[in-house]
């Protein structure tokens, strides 16, 4: 039986008035041996979050086959308005699987995908935000450069600029921010040319970095629109985040790059004392505004995927015209025993 009327009955739906988003998908499905310190660096994240990232952007957790424990915790820090938005899946749906449904229901037109064992630091998405102003054709862009992603979904970048001298080796800008993320991954060290040479962009007065990874990165939402409508078959890796998250945003030609300079740690799994003092060292820091060009609707480049993708992609690497290509890219003499084939 109905009493009354509800005081939201035909009242509209006023939008988000936010421009941006961040989405982080976990599974922390226990806290003993691989996970013993997963929570610990989740909290991390979602604390260097909220320190760093500006005013009023919303943080969507979705808690994909997590421990009931795990779960407890997550409501603790929602309660602690750390978390925005929390989604508890009891099924382990898979990262893609997860995300998918958060992406759909977004209405914001960036997107920062992170996985929950990611440190920001002081201004990462106005860095980021920068990156996609200087560069409007840029559909992807990761705070965090990584040595070698140049080569990856970038082929468009080659091609157009074979010839305009906008695309060379340089050195970038934090040589050990490249060698902290190889170490996060297993890496003791990077040696001396993949630490002190990266593939970079430039459009005159500013620089990114050729290439993204996927573990943090920014996205034109209506980029990932152009990923298939059906579930991925796996739960992480397989082909899933280069079908989900990494071929739709060259669909429409976009670019993928990286900041120049180093603006989030990867943590890995295990807690280790240098992640305490940054942590701490975030605490003073006041979130700047950041204003997100406004982009024109995407549509897909069928033709031009095709091109540059597909056709141009079997020519760029054979042997002749990849070692043509890094010399017009300038690659270092001392470094060309390494990148030339």
């Amino acid at each position: 039986m109905r009493i009354g009327r509800s005081n939201t009955h035909d009242k509209k739906y006023e939008g988000n008035k936010a421009q941006h988003r961040v989405i982080v998908p976990l599974y922390i499905p226990h806290e003993e041996d691989y996970y013993k310190d997963s929570f610990k660096i989740f909290k991390a994240c979602v604390l260097s979050l909220r320190k760093t990232t500006s005013a009023g952007t919303p943080i969507s957790v979705i808690a994909n086959g997590c421990s009931p424990s795990i779960h407890e915790k997550l409501l603790g820090l929602q309660n602690e308005g750390l978390i925005d938005e929390l989604l508890l899946e009891t099924e382990q749906l898979g990262k893609v699987n997860s995300l998918r449904r958060v992406i759909g229901a977004s209405d914001e037109p960036y997107v920062t995908i992170t996985d929950g064992d990611v440190m920001f630091l002081k201004n990462w998405d106005l860095e980021v935000a920068a990156v996609f102003k200087n560069f409007p054709r840029a559909t992807a862009v990761s705070p965090v450069p990584v040595f070698k992603t140049f080569n990856q979904f970038t082929s468009n970048i080659w091609l157009e600029n074979l010839w305009t001298g906008r695309v060379k080796f340089k050195t970038p800008g934090d040589p050990e921010g490249l060698e902290k993320f190889a170490n996060s991954i297993g890496w003791s060290y990077l040696n001396d040319e993949q630490k002190n040479t990266i593939l970079t962009i430039s459009d005159g007065t500013s620089q990114a970095i050729v290439g993204c990874s996927h573990f943090c990165t920014t996205y034109k939402r209506e980029a990932l629109l152009f990923a298939p409508q059906v579930p991925s078959e796996f739960l992480l890796s397989g082909n899933s985040e280069g079908v989900y998250l990494d071929l739709p945003t060259i669909k429409n030609d976009g670019y993928r790059l990286s900041c120049f300079k180093n603006h989030a740690y990867h943590l890995g799994n295990t807690w280790e004392s240098w992640m305490d003092t940054e942590l701490e060292a975030l605490e003073s820091n006041t979130p700047s505004l950041v204003e997100w060009s406004v982009y024109k609707k995407l549509s897909q480049k069928k033709f031009s995927y095709w091109l540059k993708f597909e056709f141009f992609k079997k020519i760029l690497f054979r042997k002749r015209f990849y070692n043509y290509a890094m010399n017009r890219f300038k690659v270092p003499g001392i470094y060309k025993e390494h990148y030339l084939k």
